[in-house]
């Protein structure tokens, strides 16, 4: 499959502000945890930001440039521009690997195997990924077709997740969430055309257009509300 150019989608995050919903992720994901937290394909570092704002002590690992340089704007945040399969920390030495959304980038098995390393007894992996059951009706596959195979395709099965992260010994527990995006039409077409999500990095140029063709009849006031839902897996693991 083609690479997804980071530098690329790190633009488009412009048009993808972080939601009450994500911050509360962030949150029950690092709850209880200290030390040193990972925020693992951290991207522009708004989640490790929450962490930061809580007193805690988050590093955002990611091997874009452009991603390193959003995240380092944040205060009291430390930056490692590296890959989730090589992470340059000591064994057990950090309390939280956290993949928000970001599992699916590279090798998934080397990822988790790397983040059972660097986890200290006690400590925990964090997973949020999109739930397959739902790909299918996602909002892009409505107006993209071509989304659901690729997506089906580039995201690792939950099960497949917890089973690898249970190699390690530790415990894991699966759940599933829902949450309401609501932006304008106008706002979610100049989404698409910067790419918000990586995804549409991979659907030719026509395909994109004759969507948006698409959507901009059903939704032809740009100030129209348009909502939908991303359907999430959490992936917990208590080392």
């Amino acid at each position: 499959m083609t690479d997804i150019d980071l530098d690329l989608l790190a633009d488009g995050y412009r048009l993808r502000p972080m939601s009450e919903a994500a911050r509360s992720r962030a949150r029950t994901s690092a709850d209880g945890c200290s030390g040193w937290l990972l925020d693992i394909g951290g991207g522009a570092g708004e989640h490790a930001a929450t962490w930061s704002a809580d007193g805690q002590h988050p590093v955002v690992v990611d091997p874009s440039a452009s991603m390193v340089a959003k995240s380092a704007v944040h205060p009291n945040i430390d930056v490692v521009r590296a890959h989730a399969q090589h992470l340059p920390f000591r064994g057990e030495s950090t309390g939280l690997a956290y993949f928000h959304l970001s599992i699916h980038y590279g090798d998934w098995r080397a990822a988790l195997d790397e983040a059972m390393r660097v986890v200290r007894p006690g400590g925990r992996i964090e997973i949020w990924t999109i739930d397959p059951d739902e790909i299918e009706h996602s909002s892009l596959g409505r107006w993209f077709p071509s989304v659901i195979e690729i997506d089906t395709e580039r995201f690792p099965d939950p099960e497949m997740l917890a089973e690898r992260c249970a190699l390690g010994g530790g415990n894991v527990s699966l759940s599933r969430s829902s949450e309401p995006i609501d932006r304008t039409a106008g706002a979610w077409i100049d989404a698409v055309r910067a790419r918000f999500v990586s995804t549409l990095q991979l659907i030719d140029d026509d395909e994109i257009e004759e969507g948006l063709a698409r959507f901009e009849k059903a939704y032809p006031d740009r100030d129209r509300p348009y909502r939908y839902e991303l359907a999430l897996t959490r992936i917990s693991t208590v080392a």
